[in-house]
């Protein structure tokens, strides 16, 4: 669409006129072409069509009139530099030489703005102390500061320089802040950086580095043994891995060690020599032994703590003004633990025992109830199986009148049963 019919439907009056500024019968229009888009200065240039020239050349923005190039000569084209302002925003540009047509509109874009630096990463990690033993896993966390650029695609970056080595290694890549590293060993301690990454429509933009993160992997020393000979001599034995390491003897809960001592380079153990006084006075021992893996110290844990006995003899150990040794307090504390937990146990078993007789016994006076009851059943059965019943009831005697008179008295009914006079033989024994 030309410039000036673009203008013409427009409602302005001002457009209107400059629409129909174009006189029939005037040259073709030209082409506007921006043929610089960086940089501090924008330049546009006004190409006259094939066979026709120009020693006129007039750029307009929008309606308004911006810049004119007078020429010695008739020219096929002519350039126009905008810089400052007129670089601000996008506008619509268009160009005419002499009189001829004004070209279409040309949209043109500012140049992109310089992009300021990013704002460097916070790197952190867990342990946070950075000292991590073989087969731990590492957790860093590369946290962008306030303001976060979040309208950008963002990818983060965690990056290694070896300790032997001058040149960063790339550890792992993701949109996710968090990485973890491990289990990790020996080759995995350096010094750790983190940076994102944001995509711009002009390309990809690296943040500043984040601050170092030292990371040190302390070898995992076994914990030595403690032991003492008849002496009173502490030998505190380290790990055969280790020989000539630097050994340390402390107070059981102490801080500083009462005594170190450097093992010769073929052993991997050191004696300790207790004084009496020292061993009068009690108390437990630890030891702990260190070892220089090259720059670094590790460090083992302590051992088991150990009480020695006291001298045979010394007053102190028979009595004391408590009227007995702290290492006397801690047999006496286990002694009344082990004679609470005999008793607790005797006592439960006691329990079990009653309960378990009282149930038998309850389950036996039950049985003999039931027996009982069997034996009753069974003898009453047996009796009544013997009973004969036998029916005694004897029949009437019926006695005529001839009979009647003939018994020589007239005191006996006819129909009187038999039975209603008693036998002699139950009333009147007889005579033996």
């Amino acid at each position: 669409m030309l410039c000036g019919l673009i203008l013409l439907l427009s409602v302005s009056a001002d457009l209107l006129a400059f629409g129909s500024a174009d006189p029939l019968g005037s040259p073709p229009a030209p082409e506007l072409i921006q043929v610089q888009d960086g940089g501090p200065v924008l330049v546009l240039r006004c190409q006259a069509p094939r066979g026709h020239r120009g020693q006129q050349f007039r750029l307009y923005q929008t309606r308004k009139l911006v810049d004119t190039v007078h020429l010695d000569t008739e020219q096929t084209q002519a350039e126009f530099k905008l810089q400052g302002g007129a670089m601000e925003q996008e506008n619509l540009y268009c160009c005419q030489y002499d009189n001829s047509m004004i070209s279409p509109y040309t949209t043109v874009r500012a140049p992109p703005r310089p992009i300021r630096p990013l704002t460097p990463p916070l790197l952190s990690v867990t342990p946070p102390a950075g000292r991590v033993l073989p087969g731990q896993v590492m957790q860093f966390h590369c946290q962008v500061p306030p303001p976060s650029p979040g309208h950008h695609p963002m990818t983060f970056l965690l990056r290694r320089r070896p300790w032997e080595a001058g040149l960063d290694q790339e550890v792992g890549r993701s949109s996710d802040p968090h990485f973890k590293v491990g289990p990790v060993s020996q080759t995995d301690g350096g010094i750790y950086t983190c940076l994102y990454q944001l995509t711009h429509p002009e390309g990809v933009q690296n943040s500043v580095p984040s601050s170092p993160v030292v990371i040190n992997i302390t070898a995992h020393l076994p914990p030595p043994q403690l032991s003492h000979d008849d002496e009173g001599v502490l030998v505190c034995t380290g790990s055969p891995s280790y020989p000539g390491a630097h050994f340390s003897l402390y107070h059981q809960g102490a801080d500083f060690p009462s005594a170190t001592q450097h093992a010769p380079m073929v052993q991997h153990s050191a004696r300790f020599a207790v004084p009496e006084v020292r061993r009068q006075a009690g108390g437990g021992y630890e030891c702990q032994y260190s070892v220089l893996l090259g720059t670094e110290w590790a460090h083992s844990q302590r051992s088991a703590a150990i009480t020695l006995p006291c001298p045979t003899g010394s007053p102190s150990c028979s009595s004391s003004p408590t009227g007995y040794t702290p290492s006397s307090k801690a047999g006496d504390r286990v002694d009344l633990a082990l004679i609470i937990g005999s008793v607790s146990a005797a006592l439960l078993f006691m329990l079990v025992l009653i309960i378990v007789g009282f149930t038998v016994h309850k389950h036996a006076e039950a049985a003999a109830v039931k027996r009982r009851q069997r034996e009753q059943d069974a003898l009453w059965q047996h009796v009544h199986s013997r009973d004969h019943i036998a029916d005694l009831t004897l029949p009437r005697v019926n006695i005529s009148p001839t009979d009647h008179f003939a018994a020589g008295n007239g005191r006996i009914s006819m129909s009187e049963p038999i039975y209603d006079y008693p036998f002699t033989t139950f009333t009147s024994p007889s005579d033996k």
